[in-house]
């Protein structure tokens, strides 16, 4: 799955009439491996503040890959009651889980690369999407022997909200990405 589907893909801009169903469909048309577990799993306020109080089902989940580098999760949170989507998360993970004892300086630095650029296009398309973002925070280079997090919050004029953000860890090569959509 590439950045173009999910930015032109029907599950974001028809957002507020997204239901599971339809977003069960999409899954399957693009063959998406269904992941979905058998118990809840919540998301936290600080990426999804549901300030309407939704009581939330037990979110689908699906797993792609993006070749040659990442490994997508995309969760979709739902609303109990109507079954329409509130907030969907991608998660972008290292596709090539490599052995640590094996990990050299070089592939890190290869990943790292990988990862920027991936985070670098996001923030470009939710740009234009959204425009200017409402708040940023980089601690990348600033923290050193510990996690950072960088990350960006967007909103358009029509409620329409993505919060974007990269956890990473130069010591030991961690990287991940995130991005949560949803509308007000």
């Amino acid at each position: 799955m590439t950045n173009r589907l999910i930015f032109e893909g029907k599950e974001f801009n028809g957002f507020d009439k997204l239901d599971i169903k339809t977003a069960i469909k999409l899954e399957k048309q693009k063959h998406s491996k269904d992941i979905t577990t058998d118990y809840l799993i919540g998301i936290g306020e600080g990426i999804y503040p549901n300030k309407n109080k939704y009581i939330l089902a037990i979110p689908k989940t699906y797993e792609n890959k993006e070749k040659p580098n990442f490994k997508l999760e995309t969760e979709y949170f739902y609303a109990v009651n109507d079954s329409l989507v509130k907030v969907i998360l991608y998660q972008w993970d290292d596709l090539q889980k490599m052995n640590a004892d094996i990990l050299i300086e070089e592939n890190y630095t290869k990943k790292f690369k990988a990862f920027q650029t991936k985070f670098d296009n996001l923030i470009s398309r939710l740009t234009k999407e959204f425009g200017k973002p409402i708040s940023k925070n980089i601690e990348q280079g600033k923290i050193n022997d510990k996690t950072f997090r960088d990350d960006l919050k967007f909103k358009r004029a029509d409620g329409m909200n993505a919060y974007l953000f990269m956890f990473g860890n130069d010591n030991n090569g961690y990287r991940q990405i995130r991005l949560a959509i949803y509308k007000d």
